[in-house]
C-alpha cells in the first residue's frame, strides 16, 4: 500500500508540471554469489557461514570496508526523490523541498521504505552575494539522521543514534540553520527525540543542539570544527528505584583537509539527495580517470563523553570519555590509485549509542581497555582499453576488547578453567567474542585482491577474493563438566564475492 502511495505521488507531481519528480537516482541492483568463508560448512562458526551460494551481507566485508557509507555494498536499493526549487514572492529568497525514501530490499524479496531526511528548505542571498553564497534554513519533518557531526561515517556521530539507539523508532526531526560564504561556512541546529522516562513511565521530549563551522584558508586546505549537547534520557536502573539520573553527552570534532585536483566533500551519506543542478554528484557514479596528480589527504578527530552509572557507587554517575580519530589518504596519478586509511575508536565510543556497556553504566574500576585501531594500504590500476580495474588491499587491526577486573568467574568452588581473567572482543557495536580464560586478543590480519569490469556505462562484473587470520573467533560448547565455555574456531578464513551490478 505504501508504494502504490508513493507512485500516486509520483504520478499526480509530474500530472501537474509544476515539479521535477519520480526520480529513481543513485539506483544500485546488486546480483551477488559469494562465500564468506570457503574453510567452514554450516554450524562450524559463529555467526554461521553456509556454503556458497547467491546473495552477501555484513559477513562478506572485512574491518577496512564501507569506512565511508553505511551501507555493506550488496544491498539491491535505491533513492526516490520528489523534489522542488521554486523563487520566493520575496526579493532573494528561494524555496526548495526534497521528499526522499530509501528503497531497500530484503533477502526475503520484500521492500522497505524509509525517510531518507526529507526536508524543507528556505534559501535566501543577500545582495552583493555570490551566486552560491546565502542563508538557510531546512527543516527535517521526521528524520535529521543525515545531519551530523564528524566527517568520515564510520567515526561520525550526531545521527538518530545519538539520543541512544531506542529513540530511532519514533523519529528525531530537527533543523538547521546555515551560512554559507565563498571560502567560510557556519551553521547551528537543533533535534529533538522521544524516550521513555522511566520515572514517569511515559514518553517525554529530549534536545540535542549542534553547532560547526568551516574555512578555507588557502584553495588546498579546509579546516572544519563541529560540537553538539544530546540529552540522552535516564539511567533506566536507578529510575525504577526513584532515583532520577539524567544521561547528557557532549563532544567535538574537527578535521583538517588539504586536497590537490581532486574537490574536498563529505561522505555521500550526508548529503542531500536531490535533482539539483548544483549538485550533480551520484551515490555510485564511477570513477573518472582525467590524468595527472590528484591528492585527498584528511585528518580528523572526536572526543566525546556522557554520564552513565558508576558501577562501583551506589546511585552516582560519572562521565565517560570517548575518542576517535581517523586518516584517510587518496592519489591518483593518471591509471594509478593509491590509498591508506587508519582509524582508533575507543571501545565507549564504539557503545557511544547504546550507550555504554553494559547498557548505561561505565566500566568497573580496574577494567583493562583496549581500542580498536587499524591501518589499510590498497592500490588498483585501471586499463581504460579493457574497462578492467584489478587492486588490492591489505591491512591489520588490533580490536577493541575489555578484560575483567576479578578473576573468579563461576561462583562458589568454579572449574579451574572458570578462574583468571576473561577478554571480551568487541568487534562493533554489541558485537562481541568472549575469549577463554586468561587468553588476550590478538591483532587481526587481512589481505584482499579485486578487479572490477565495466561491461557498459550502468553494469560492471566486480569480484574479490580475500584472506583473514582471525585468532579471536570464539563459540560456545559444553565442557566435560557440562557448563558451556568459548572455545577458539578455525583462525584462518578464504573467502569470494562476486556480483554484476547495475548503476542507474
Amino acid at each position: 500500500m505504501q508504494t502504490l502511495k508513493l507512485a500516486a505521488l509520483a504520478a499526480l507531481a509530474l500530472g501537474n508540471g509544476t515539479a521535477v519528480a519520480g526520480d529513481f537516482i543513485d539506483t544500485r541492483l546488486s546480483f551477488v554469489f559469494a562465500d564468506d568463508n570457503v574453510l567452514a560448512k554450516a554450524g562450524e562458526t559463529t555467526p554461521n557461514s553456509p556454503n556458497a551460494g547467491f546473495g552477501a551481507g555484513p559477513q562478506n566485508n572485512q574491518f577496512y570496508d564501507n569506512f565511508n557509507t553505511k551501507f555493506s555494498g550488496f544491498e539491491t536499493l535505491s533513492n526516490v526523490v520528489l523534489y522542488k526549487q521554486m523563487p520566493a514572492y520575496f526579493e532573494g529568497l528561494t524555496t526548495e523541498a526534497a521528499f526522499t525514501i530509501l528503497v531497500l530490499e530484503s533477502p526475503s524479496g520484500g521492500v522497505s521504505l524509509k525517510d531518507n531526511s526529507s526536508y524543507i528548505k528556505l534559501n535566501y542571498r543577500p545582495a552583493g552575494w555570490g551566486e552560491k553564497e546565502n542563508i538557510s534554513l531546512t527543516g527535517f519533518p521526521v528524520s535529521a539522521d543525515r545531519f551530523r557531526l564528524g566527517y568520515a561515517y564510520r567515526i561520525s556521530w550526531g545521527g538518530s543514534g545519538v539520543f541512544t539507539t531506542k529513540a530511532t523508532a519514533d523519529g528525531v526531526p530537527g533543523m538547521k540553520l546555515q551560512v554559507s560564504r565563498d571560502r567560510w561556512y557556519a551553521y547551528a541546529g537543533a533535534k529533538t527525540a522521544l524516550l521513555l522516562n522511566d520515572l514517569i513511565l511515559e514518553k517525554d521530549r529530549y534536545y540535542g543542539f549542534m553547532a560547526g563551522a568551516g574555512i578555507d584558508p588557502t584553495s588546498s586546505i579546509r579546516i572544519e570544527a563541529g560540537g553538539g549537547y544530546f540529552q540522552k534520557g535516564l539511567v533506566p536502573g536507578l529510575a525504577n528505584q526513584g532515583i532520577e539520573a539524567p544521561v547528557n553527552a557532549a563532544g567535538g570534532s574537527a578535521e583538517i583537509v588539504y586536497h590537490r585536483g581532486v574537490p574536498v566533500g563529505t561522505s555521500v551519506d550526508f548529503k542531500l539527495y536531490k535533482n539539483d543542478p548544483d549538485m550533480p554528484q551520484k551515490f555510485f557514479t564511477p570513477e573518472v580517470y582525467p590524468g595527472g596528480l590528484s591528492a585527498t589527504v584528511s585528518l580528523e578527530g572526536s572526543y566525546l563523553v556522557q554520564t552513565l552509572e558508576d558501577p562501583d557507587v551506589f546511585a552516582r554517575t560519572v562521565p565517560q570519555g570517548a575518542t576517535a580519530i581517523a586518516l584517510q589518504a587518496r592519489a591518483k596519478l593518471d591509471y594509478l590509485r593509491v590509498n591508506v586509511l587508519g582509524e582508533y575508536r575507543s571501545l565507549s565510543f564504539i557503545q557511544f549509542e547504546v550507550p555504554g556497556l553494559p547498557p548505561y553504566k561505565d566500566f568497573p574500576a580496574g577494567t583493562v581497555l583496549q581500542p580498536e585501531m587499524f591501518v589499510a594500504l590498497g592500490a588498483d590500476y585501471n586499463l581504460p582499453r579493457l574497462h578492467l580495474t584489478p587492486g588490492v588491499i591489505v591491512g591489520i587491526q588490533q580490536p577493541a576488547t575489555f578484560t575483567s577486573p576479578t578473576s573468579q568467574l563461576g561462583g562458589i568452588n568454579p572449574p579451574s578453567s572458570l578462574i583468571g581473567q576473561r577478554t571480551v572482543v568487541v568487534r562493533d557495536v554489541n558485537l562481541l567474542s568472549i575469549l577463554p580464560t586468561n587468553y588476550a586478543a590478538v591483532p587481526i590480519l587481512s589481505a584482499k585482491a579485486t578487479f572490477r569490469w565495466d561491461m557498459s556505462e550502468g553494469i560492471a562484473a566486480v569480484g574479490e577474493i580475500y584472506y583473514t587470520r582471525d585468532a579471536n573467533r570464539t563459540t560456545f560448547k559444553d565442557s566435560v563438566t557440562g557448563v558451556a565455555e568459548p572455545v577458539f574456531e578455525k583462525e584462518h578464513q578464504i573467502g569470494f564475492n562476486t556480483m554484476i551490478q547495475a548503476r542507474f
